[in-house]
């Protein structure tokens, strides 16, 4: 059974294991353990999204959701205003555990995020990914969304897509 809901305190463990998990590439694996099990220590403060999502999302009038499949955690997401545009949000943190993959959830999430997005008002869901991410550039290109820009640094080894 499927269950959408916001993210609590509580889930930050396990929210934490499910971002760090390897996501460049082609990544759906059904060998990873489901349920995951929580990591061992809570988001650092350099990702304070996840490290205080109430602060970060909620009381910033966006959301960070869970998905739960049969009482675990399986995918996540949010969206928060984007700043300086008054009818966009930024989708970010979407990740579907690796063994889950292919079976309707991110599509679930995003479907979700969206709506909620409109209800409260904002007209645009903006997101960026990678190009080392293929498996994320094909799932956004499937529901919808579409390139509107490229970023790149010396620095890195992959290319940005927004």
């Amino acid at each position: 059974m499927l269950t959408l809901r916001p993210a609590s305190s509580g889930d930050l463990p396990v929210i934490w294991a499910l971002s760090v998990l390897p996501n460049v590439g082609h990544t759906a694996d059904p060998s990873v353990a489901f349920p995951l099990p929580p990591a061992s220590s809570l988001p650092p403060q350099a990702f304070s999204d996840l490290a205080d999502p109430e602060r970060t999302f909620a009381a910033r009038d966006g959301e960070l959701l869970v998905a739960e499949l049969d009482g675990h955690i399986a995918a996540m997401g949010g969206f928060r205003p984007a700043s300086g545009v008054a009818d966009r949000v930024e989708i970010l943190r979407v990740r579907v555990h690796p063994a889950r993959r292919r079976i309707g959830l991110g599509t679930a999430i995003m479907t979700r995020l969206e709506t909620d997005a409109t209800v409260r008002g904002y007209c645009q869901c903006w997101l960026d990914t990678a190009t080392n991410q293929p498996d994320a550039m094909a799932f956004y290109r499937s529901i919808g969304y579409r390139e509107i820009g490229r970023e790149t640094r010396p620095e890195w080894d992959w290319t940005l897509v927004y």
